[in-house]
């Protein structure tokens, strides 16, 4: 088998892992980025002569010389945020707790009533932790979605008090649409005064993001994994890609925040 046939079948498998959540109707820009980056490869690929030849020719001038360095510097400079992103993402899902002032479920998806499969993994992680610390409050975070008959902070409320965990120990933020509303409302709920440590319940890839939130509102932030599962695992490639882009839309919002902070002293 060929070198190129090799490319080919991967970059097949690779476009795969990112067109299969379209089944599970999951829809983002994380898969969406990743169909069209693998779709390029593949013509890259394939058209790998013609390609060579476009580049060769466009070398023999200044111009195109200039363009293709500056398309090679940019890619580059994306592979290697890329890496970056991921290596931070990593390490942020090995923050565990130590003394948190109280421990925030993100939202996800609800199906009608009932917390959704990756929802119920991020639950039953919160449940063993509260389980094992009774003196740590519950914030459970998610407002109501167009298609959900009930708030996801309503849906995971009633399933963590189905587990046992006291009804007395959970706050409910059911306002909220995304991670940083969740996290920007939730603290809100705890006084608002920047101090403090939470830990965040969520997916390991949503870790470092949440957490970089968190503390622009002034507080540590730790991370309780969600289990891991089958079909996790074949989400991952999407929604790493996802994280990728939304971090980038968090950094940026925080940066901004901070400005007009400071324009406002």
């Amino acid at each position: 088998m060929s070198v190129k046939s090799i490319a080919v079948i991967l970059e097949i498998v690779a476009a795969g892992f990112f067109v299969l959540p379209i089944f599970s109707n999951i829809i983002n820009p994380g898969n969406i980025a990743g169909i069209i980056i693998c779709g390029l490869l593949l013509a890259a690929t394939i058209f790998h002569e013609k390609l060579i030849e476009l580049i060769f020719g466009l070398w023999k001038y200044n111009s195109g010389k200039v363009l293709l360095l500056f398309v090679g510097a940019i890619l580059t400079a994306r592979v290697i945020y890329a890496f970056v992103l991921t290596f931070f993402m990593i390490k942020a899902q090995t923050d565990k707790p130590e003394n948190p002032d109280a421990v925030i479920v993100l939202g996800c998806k609800v199906n009608g009533n009932t917390p959704s499969r990756m929802l119920k993994r991020r639950l039953d992680s919160a449940v063993i932790y509260l389980n094992e610390n009774e003196d740590v409050v519950c914030i459970v975070s998610g407002g109501k979605g167009e298609d959900e008959k009930i708030s996801e902070a309503q849906a995971m409320k009633e399933y963590l008090v189905d587990k046992g965990i006291d009804e007395g120990r959970i706050l409910t933020e059911d306002k909220s649409v995304n991670t940083l509303e969740n996290i920007k409302n939730s603290v809100a709920l705890l006084g608002g005064n920047g101090s403090g440590e939470i830990a965040v319940v969520t997916d390991g890839f949503h870790q470092y993001r949440a957490g970089y939130i968190a503390e622009s509102f002034g507080y540590d932030a730790s991370a309780i994994n969600a289990k891991a599962d089958f079909y996790n695992v074949i989400l991952m490639p999407t929604y790493y890609l996802r994280e990728w882009m939304a971090i980038t839309n968090a950094v940026s919002y925080t940066h901004l925040r901070a400005h007009e902070t400071c324009a406002d002293l």
